[in-house]
């Protein structure tokens, strides 16, 4: 069985979403800059753990942010949810429907 997200609550997703987005992408360069201020790294070693550190964050940004639908969209709030990308204030301005999906989501991501 397939939920869809209220209108209300997917015109509030699709505000959220690039916001979301946007952290998630700070987050990623803050850890590039980290990984390229390493000492006793040559360039190289700093490169690669670059390359595969953006590698695998590419997964993440894909897993959260590709397939933007609405019939997605309970799925995708979730991921965005459990990535730590949205506040409570910002969670707080769905309806209580969708936070209650939500709650059993990260019960259940929790378990």
């Amino acid at each position: 069985m397939t939920r869809t997200i209220p209108e209300a609550d997917w015109k509030i997703y699709r505000e959220l979403n690039p916001l979301a987005l946007q952290r998630l992408c700070e987050r990623i360069l803050a850890e590039v800059r980290a990984e390229t201020q390493k000492p006793g790294k040559t360039a190289h070693e700093k490169y690669l753990s670059v390359f595969n550190l953006v590698k695998r964050r590419d997964r993440d940004i894909a897993r959260a942010f590709d397939d933007f639908r609405r019939s997605t969209a309970l799925t995708q709030i979730g991921i965005l949810h459990q990535m730590g990308l949205l506040t409570i204030e910002e969670l707080n301005r769905f309806s209580p429907e969708t936070r209650q999906i939500l709650a059993l989501f990260a019960s259940i991501s929790e378990s």
